[in-house]
């Protein structure tokens, strides 16, 4: 047969089969009445020849089947066959269907829409970066203990001797107040040499970027580039904001270029907003910037590899750098260098950061599972109750094959259609998380599915199915149908230890989920309980800057004066000051200190190593600072305006500083030497002690903190006006107007922020895990609900016999109730006492991602285990109490 004959013998067999069928009808009818004429000629009777002639062609309706076989064709038809039965098989069963396809369309959805967002916000690329994954990162260790960034020095080195990168680049960032024209606030500012957007391969939407003659080391030029959004945000267009000039802690410096939409810099937890030479670091934050010296630190380092290299010969390449280095210059004996693939968080912010996903994976994997056991169970409860129709066919001669075929495409039906609505659910649950705001902590996201996921929760889902659809047909298969057809309600007397097994593994998986929820619900509320060190009601933060009086400190401090004298005037106002930093405070820069006497000799370097060297935070404030922002006084006198700079230097110390530094002793009187090439070796008297303050967040602990009048070192920069209300109210932002100068702030509300909001986004990451465990657990507890209602049910169908004779006997409706309910209790029972063991193990993997998970509060966890007991013991009543009202006679009688 040609070509064309099949196609058009294949035409007419799909989409013409009446006329096909019809045609073979009477075929096959002529063809039996010639034969059956050639009989009747030789001398038989009309039903003789006729029987003869049915006979002799073999059956009719065989040889059609026959025929069919060799039709072209014939095993699409047949497919399509099977799956309209399958369907008109499945519509009779609609409240299987839908339960069967929204359970795996959660665990599908939820899955995929929980991996997609943690990818997109923590394991996410940097955007607008070309070619990412040729991008390496390097960061300085000593021994195993990694420092905190490289010195300019090095940086330079390691450029010209690195023949594994193409280019290499330093930066860092840091925050700061910025104005321009008729806008103020704070700002994001990333400082890097000229050859950082090279070697991201960044290029400008308008003007140019930062190149190595901008950042030369000894004429940088004052210019700066800012994001998209920034240039959109206050002039309008990336257009208009080229040439305009911009003021970072009093500042001026002109923008020359836009970076693309998208772009946040090197720093993937950090998006920055404006880019500045590191080389003029020094001029914006009023300091010296030593670039010379290997012992100041200046930023991390990102390169790119060579065309023909990979990061293994760029690990080996900087080692050997590193250690040359370690042995040519005494400020690097014993450093080190660690190499690892891409950009924008260090090995310990990648740990830090790989928490969360390992966290939301184990929750994802347990309701995959409870979904595919409770999907498993009902499939099993509803071919418990198909036996007589299995076991009929195969009476009637239907293979074992064909029952199992049949069952496979049911079941593929339902994972297909579970498969569409959990993309459907996957792709809202994405989206809703955007819109709202509750899951995306960053800019620049990249919410595209993660289809790698999506397809290992189909691909879980299909093998559920089919392990579901085969095991019932070979269990009829392994039994004589009569033994099956003579049971008279069809379903048999033997228990399925293997659904009893999966509704244990649904209890225990859901209780892990509703404990691991419940313990971090009680971590978030522990760490907001937390004494921080500071009270946060009432406080909030303003960044003014008096633009007219230019970059100079005696007139800065003088506008602090006035602002502050201005403020303690209103009544609504119980307290303010001037800080550098105000807690909570990310990335403060801790400094070297020692005890005098125990410094490094005059014209040595400060290493920072060391058993006399001690790291702390620095905080510049001004008197009232610490006031208004509720640090509590343990000994001594706060900082006043006579400690400015023709008094002799003095300082405070947090108590965990003192413990460092001076142990077992009074630190009233002692000498703190060293904070930094910013202050030099001036010994500074300590006149008081405050409590601890939780500064780099809430969750984390304190660290050693110093104070230092801000009037005694004026080479920091601007300062934050710390504001608390009375009566722990915000002040509002028309008082805040009336007490600063107009030029100093923005021409549109708010013109503060209350410190709670920051508080608030520091929790994030754990309001956000424990809201979706919550929601996981939630949906757990529902799916553990249904597979316990299916199994006692199916219990009861099959002991409907039993319960009817110890009816008849005499037993009552509540012994009957009692004896059905039981098995719903007995299943808890041990799908509880498997949770906890989970939960115990779950609870050392959230210590590791939570500090707060120190105490693990028994009450809440009880809790969880009453509720979900509750459920389960309710899904267990319903079909128990049908059992308890058996029609005795209705059931001995049809048996």
């Amino acid at each position: 047969m040609g070509v064309l004959s099949r196609l058009r013998s294949l035409w007419s067999n799909l989409f013409h089969r009446r006329e096909v069928e019809a045609a073979l009808n009477d075929e096959l009818r002529a063809y039996v009445d010639l034969l059956a004429a050639d009989y009747e000629r030789n001398g038989m009777s009309p039903p003789e020849a006729r029987r003869a002639a049915l006979v002799a062609s073999g059956g009719i309706e065989q040889v059609k089947e026959s025929t069919r076989d060799a039709w072209v064709g014939e095993s699409i038809a047949t497919a399509a066959r099977t799956l309209r039965h399958a369907a008109r098989s499945l519509r009779r069963s609609p409240v299987y269907v839908i339960t069967a396809v929204l359970t795996l369309a959660i665990g599908i959805g939820g899955a995929t829409a929980l991996f997609t967002i943690v990818k997109g916000s923590l394991l996410r690329p940097l955007p607008a970066v070309a070619d990412p994954d040729r991008l390496v990162s390097a960061e300085p260790v000593r021994g195993s203990t990694g420092l905190y960034d490289f010195s300019y020095a090095d940086f330079v080195d390691f450029r010209a001797q690195a023949r594994s990168l193409s280019g290499l680049a330093l930066y860092d960032g840091t925050s700061m107040g910025f104005h321009t024209g008729e806008d103020a606030g704070h700002v994001w500012v990333s400082y890097v040499t000229g050859d950082f957007f090279s070697v991201l391969e960044i290029h400008p939407v308008a003007g140019r970027l930062l190149d190595s003659v901008d950042a030369a080391p000894h004429s940088p030029a004052p210019v700066a580039v800012v994001c998209y959004d920034f240039a959109h945000s206050h002039f309008g267009t990336p257009t208009r904001a080229v040439g305009q000039t911009i003021r970072l802690d009093g500042y001026s410096l002109v923008i020359v270029g836009v970076a693309p939409p998208g772009f946040i810099g090197a720093m993937a937890t950090h998006p920055m907003q404006v880019w500045i030479p590191l080389t003029i670091l020094g001029a914006v934050m009023r300091y010296p910037m030593p670039l010379e010296s290997r012992s100041a630190v200046s930023g991390r380092i990102v390169g790119r590899l060579a065309p023909a290299a990979s990061v293994d010969d760029a690990r080996r390449e900087l080692t050997v750098i590193a250690a040359r280095l370690a042995a040519t210059y005494p400020e690097d004996r014993g450093r080190g260098v660690r190499v690892y693939r891409g950009a924008g968080m260090t090995i310990d912010e990648r740990v830090a950061a790989s928490r969360m996903p390992r966290l939301l994976a184990a929750a994802v994997a347990l309701l995959l599972v409870i979904a595919c056991a409770n999907v498993a169970s009902l499939s099993i409860v509803r071919a418990s109750a198909r036996r007589r129709e299995l076991a009929t066919r195969l009476a009637l001669g239907a293979s074992r094959a064909s029952l199992v075929g049949r069952l496979v495409t049911e079941h593929a039906l339902l994972a297909a259609a579970a498969a569409l609505v959990g993309i459907a659910l996957a792709w809202f649950l994405v989206h809703w998380s955007a819109m709202v705001g509750t899951i995306v902590a960053m800019d620049g996201m990249d919410l595209t599915l993660d289809w790698r996921v999506l397809a290992l929760a189909i691909g879980a889902s299909l093998l559920t199915m089919l392990i579901v659809s085969i095991a019932p047909a070979l269990e009829i298969g392994r039994v004589a149908p009569s033994t099956v057809l003579k049971d008279g309600a069809g379903a048999g007397r033997r228990r399925s230890r293997g659904q009893r097994a999966l509704v244990i593994v649904q209890i225990s998986a859901s209780l892990v989920l509703l404990l691991s929820s419940t313990v971090v619900f009680g971590a978030v509320r522990r760490a907001l309980a937390t004494n921080i060190g500071f009270d946060p009601q009432g406080l909030s933060t303003i960044f003014p800057e008096d633009r007219d009086e230019g970059v100079d400190s005696t007139r800065q401090v003088a506008f602090y004066r006035a602002v502050l004298a201005r403020a303690r005037g209103v009544p609504q106002i119980a307290a303010a000051g001037f800080a550098s930093a105000v807690p909570p405070t990310p990335w403060e820069e801790p400094s070297t200190v020692y005890r005098r006497g125990e410094e490094p000799p005059p014209g040595a370097s400060l290493p920072g190593t060391g058993p006399a060297a001690f790291h702390v935070y620095v905080d510049k404030i001004y008197p009232g600072a610490l006031a208004a922002i509720g640090v509590s006084f343990l000994r001594g006198r706060d900082v006043t305006s006579s400690d400015d700079d023709h008094a002799p230097p003095v300082a405070i110390v947090s108590r965990r500083a003192a413990d460092e530094l001076w142990p077992h002793e009074n630190p009233i009187g002692k000498y703190v030497v060293g904070i930094t090439p910013r202050v030099g070796r001036v010994p500074m008297r300590v006149i008081g002690v405050v409590g601890d303050v939780r500064y780099s967040g809430i969750t984390a602990e304190p660290a050693a903190t110093i104070y230092l009048p801000y009037s005694q070192h004026m080479d920091f920069g601007t300062l934050t006006l710390v504001l608390r209300g009375r009566g722990r109210r915000i002040v509002p932002d028309s008082i805040v107007r009336s007490i600063l100068p107009a030029s100093s702030l923005p021409s549109t509300d708010p013109v503060s922020t209350p410190q709670t909001s920051r508080i608030a986004g520091q929790l994030k990451p754990q309001r956000r895990a424990s809201a979706w465990l919550g929601a996981v657990g939630a949906i757990a507890l529902l799916l553990a609900a249904i597979g316990l209602y299916g199994i006692i049910a199916q219990s009861v169908q099959q002991r409907t016999r039993e319960l009817a004779v110890r009816s008849a006997l005499g037993a009552s409706p509540r012994k009957l109730l009692g004896l059905t309910l039981s098995d719903g209790v007995k299943l808890t029972t041990f799908g509880i006492t498997l949770g906890v063991l989970g939960t115990a193990v779950s609870v050392r993997v959230l210590r590791s991602m939570f500090t707060a998970l120190d105490f693990v509060d028994p009450r809440a966890c009880a809790a969880a285990v009453v509720v979900l007991a509750a459920v389960a013991v309710a899904a267990s009543y319903l079909p128990a109490r049908r059992a308890s009202r058996i029609a005795v006679m209705d059931i001995l009688r049809n048996d």
